[in-house]
């Protein structure tokens, strides 16, 4: 039993001299450790007076590092002590494990330690996810309160510091953001983005050379206050979005002098342009008919050339359903209104009538059936039934329609 304890004493507390195990198992999944205090007595924390009386005893279950993909749980035994010292306002105390655990803590130190690099690698949910793979069991919130517990990392004056705005509410609360630019990392964050934040935390911090900052007054003023002497320079970004919102106000402003070019050219460069229509005002329905064959000829034209519906929807700024009509029409007459082929209910059968009627038609000149199927309109591609259609002696409206015979 020595032996054993002994082993788990070197795996479980190793670098904890104030910790002996009493005993170990193992069931379902999960190793406990019995432990307790080894030490006779403790300091008190308020007036650092040795107190070796024990007031009471209480267990603390702490969760460890997983052992052989089980999970590790430590049962260890707190004793409180009683403080000998009459002036000290502290009656009890409890014993401290420092190198093991945090007070009130349910987490070893080594837990804590590998939860906030997870959570520094991931942050939340992706972190929560990779934890309970690792068998550590920490959620999302675990993680991030342990992320927000590691104290702020120290930083040096950055020579080229980068200032710009970011909206916590936007519309409502801004704030400034200030980073180095050679480094790549934030370096502070002012609560908003005026001339006087900036001013104290360049003066509080001097050795900026260069300030890359927005292109906003209230920078450029906080810089020349709080460092006269650092050189102020705009970043690659500030200068594209500048660049751009001067070229749009140039083209808003010249609109009227642009003339833009016909979107035929988009897709056949090497051919000229038609010639628009000649106008007639006293002519509307002429002046359509016009324009609705140049779109026909120009839409079949581009489809020759190998263009899909899409692109040319897309080139031409046109609706899609706009360039499958005039794509589906085989004349340019079929896309005016009122001239397009609707079909017929009798189409599928107009073989076999044809085929009936030429059958049954008599051989008396007196006769007064007639029927010439060249004047018909030509079938569809589809093929017609065998049968002819059914007769229904009763509209379709009608309650008590009978059904086929056949």
């Amino acid at each position: 039993m020595e032996s054993d304890a002994a082993f788990w004493d070197s795996l479980v507390f190793e670098g904890v001299d104030d910790v002996d195990v009493e005993a170990v198992t193992a069931a379902f999944g999960t190793i406990e450790v019995v432990a307790r205090g080894r030490a006779t007595g403790s300091v008190c924390p308020d007036c650092g007076r040795f107190a070796d009386r024990v007031h009471d005893r209480y267990q603390r279950r702490l969760k460890d590092l997983p052992l052989a993909e089980q999970g590790l749980m430590i049962r260890l035994t707190v004793r409180r002590f009683i403080c000998g010292s009459v002036d000290c306002p502290r009656r009890t105390f409890a014993e401290p494990f420092s190198r093991l655990a945090a007070p009130h803590a349910r987490f070893t130190m080594r837990l804590n330690h590998a939860l906030a690099r997870v959570g520094l690698a991931l942050a939340g949910r992706a972190g929560a996810r990779l934890a309970a793979q690792l068998g550590f069991g920490a959620g999302r919130m675990t993680l991030l309160r342990r992320v927000m517990a590691l104290p702020d990392p120290q930083f040096s004056t950055p020579r080229v510091l980068g200032v710009d705005d970011f909206a916590i509410r936007r519309g409502q609360t801004y704030a400034t953001v200030l980073t180095s630019v050679e480094d790549h990392r934030v370096v502070d964050v002012l609560p908003t983005r005026e001339a006087e934040p900036l001013a104290a935390w360049l003066i509080r911090h001097p050795g900026v050379e260069i300030i890359c900052r927005d292109r906003a007054g209230a920078y450029a003023e906080g810089a020349r206050r709080g460092a006269p002497d650092a050189q102020q320079v705009a970043d690659r970004f500030h200068l594209w979005q500048g660049l751009g919102r001067a070229v749009e106000a140039c083209v808003a402003a010249h609109r009227d002098c642009l003339r833009a070019s016909p979107p035929y050219s988009l897709l056949t460069p090497n051919t000229p342009p038609a010639a628009e229509p000649p106008r007639n005002d006293a002519d509307p329905v002429g002046r359509r008919a016009e324009r609705k064959k140049a779109a026909h000829a120009l839409v079949h034209e581009m489809l020759a050339q190998g263009h899909s519906r899409r692109a040319i929807a897309r080139h031409l700024g046109w609706g899609l359903n706009t360039v499958l009509r005039y794509a589906s029409a085989a004349r340019w007459q079929d896309t005016l209104r009122g001239n397009r082929p609707r079909p017929s209910r009798l189409d599928p059968y107009k073989p076999y009538l044809e085929q009936r009627l030429s059958e049954d038609v008599p051989a008396s000149p007196n006769s007064t059936a007639s029927w010439s199927p060249s004047r018909l309109p030509s079938p569809t591609a589809w093929s017609a039934p065998t049968s002819p259609p059914c007769v229904r002696p009763y509209p379709l409206h009608h309650r008590g329609r009978r059904r086929c015979g056949r």
